[in-house]
């Protein structure tokens, strides 16, 4: 395990870790209630050897539910800070739980968030890890802007919504073990979403999802495809049509949309 001095786990992820560790929620008094829902912190060094043994054996499975800190705050000050940071307000003015805790979410703020919003999270911490493909990837923040914690304009707004989709399209694509790829990657499944909310008005996560995968998989030639723009244009108006027909097609049918698609790029070049 990296030497660190904290845990920080999302409440809802370590639900079936071992009972009686010292956590401290960071959650502010305006979300009392909602404690199961939100960060807590815990601090290594408050632990006896048995406690040591069960956190580690938590944090050794093949995708950790943690995440790894280091820092010379004790954990009820370290959980006051990030308690600051529980919701982020976005572009609309609305106020969204950033379930921060959670690495599968985490590693995506990386590059949706920016930089002086990153600097505030990590206030008080020199190094974080977090779990991806079985490795603990080290982020020391060094360099870090002034810290603020303000609205997000709308391209950041939709990103970090669309957050979830991400993870469900890369569920479906080869793995991506290496972070930076990783990040490009999401980035552009996230404007591929975009592209199917804002153009093809596709509104059911799984048609989303479809596009995106298809997106990344085979470019831009697939909207205008006769085997799938007839579902693509229908599922404006039939949530979840376009993910079922497209899910049905045979591999062959697959392999005669990317000649076509291959066809339609050469042409293209050659003019």
């Amino acid at each position: 395990m990296p030497v660190c001095t904290h845990v920080l786990a999302d409440r809802l992820l370590v639900r079936d870790w071992p009972n009686g560790l010292p956590w401290q929620d960071a959650a502010p008094e305006w979300l009392g209630n909602e404690r199961h829902l939100l960060p807590a912190v815990l601090r290594l060094d408050q632990l006896d050897d048995t406690q040591h043994e069960e956190i580690a054996r938590c944090l050794a499975v093949e995708t950790a539910s943690a995440i790894l800190i280091r820092s010379d705050l004790s954990a009820d000050a370290l959980a006051r800070r990030l308690a600051r940071h529980v919701t982020v307000t976005l572009a609309d003015d609305s106020p969204a739980l950033l379930r921060f805790a959670d690495p599968g979410v985490f590693i995506h703020l990386l590059w949706v968030l920016p930089l002086p919003h990153l600097a505030s999270l990590c206030d008080g911490t020199s190094g974080w890890w977090v779990p991806h493909h079985d490795l603990w990837h080290e982020l020391q923040f060094r360099d870090r802007p002034e810290a603020v914690w303000s609205r997000l304009d709308e391209a950041q707004s939709i990103a970090l919504t669309h957050v979830g989709l991400v993870n469900d399209t890369l569920a479906t694509l080869p793995a991506v073990p290496d972070l930076k790829q990783l990040w490009r990657c999401s980035q552009e499944i996230n404007q591929w979403l975009c592209v199917a909310q804002s153009e093809f008005g596709l509104a059911c996560a799984s048609d989303c999802v479809a596009f995106a995968r298809h997106g990344c998989l085979l470019g831009e030639g697939f909207t205008g495809h006769p085997k799938l723009a007839p579902y693509l244009h229908e599922a404006a108006t039939n949530p979840g049509l376009y993910a079922e027909a497209s899910a049905l097609l045979e591999e062959s049918d697959w392999d005669n949309v990317i000649d076509d698609i291959e066809q339609m790029n050469r042409k293209r070049e050659v003019s």
